[in-house]
């Protein structure tokens, strides 16, 4: 069984949640693929696709972190680097026919509800909490949904 975003992971923060339902979105993506025997090519695209978002949400939250003197950081930004060794490893595993696109998205979709429920919540809590604020938090409610747009044609 493979995520689909629900109520438990929402963190409460709204550029957390946003990253994480974008994520949840790029693995459903690739589950897609998967499941309907998309081209090797049209995988690994979908592969790097992952590989880059899970970059830009690390380097997202930690700048979140630094933004509101996070006391956890150094610990989190280990977590965060260890989940990059380890999807770098399962992507070349991937690559060299070693493991199946399978093994990655059960690898990242068990990671990221694992991260979301001990690590990321926490985070979030203190971010409430901080007396100082993030940078742009007064615009996160101009850029990010809020809810699901109609997306029948006009």
């Amino acid at each position: 069984m493979y995520i689909h975003w629900g109520k438990e992971f929402e963190t409460g923060q709204p550029l957390i949640d946003a990253e994480h339902r974008l994520l949840v979105m790029l693995f459903r993506k690739l589950d897609v693929a998967i499941k309907t025997r998309e081209s090797a090519s049209t995988i690994v695209h979908i592969v790097v696709e992952v590989r880059k978002f899970v970059e830009f949400h690390i380097v997202s939250e930690e700048n979140l972190m630094r933004e509101t003197n996070y006391p956890g950081f150094e610990a989190h930004r280990e977590l965060h680097s260890n989940l990059l060794t380890d999807l770098s490893i399962m992507i070349s595993k991937v690559g060299t026919h070693r493991e199946f696109p399978d093994d990655l998205l059960s690898f990242v979709n068990g990671w990221l509800i694992e991260h979301i429920a001990h690590h990321d919540q926490g985070l979030a809590r203190h971010v409430r909490k901080s007396v100082k604020r993030p940078v742009a938090e007064l615009i996160y409610a101009d850029y990010l949904l809020t809810s699901t747009p109609d997306l029948q044609p006009g």
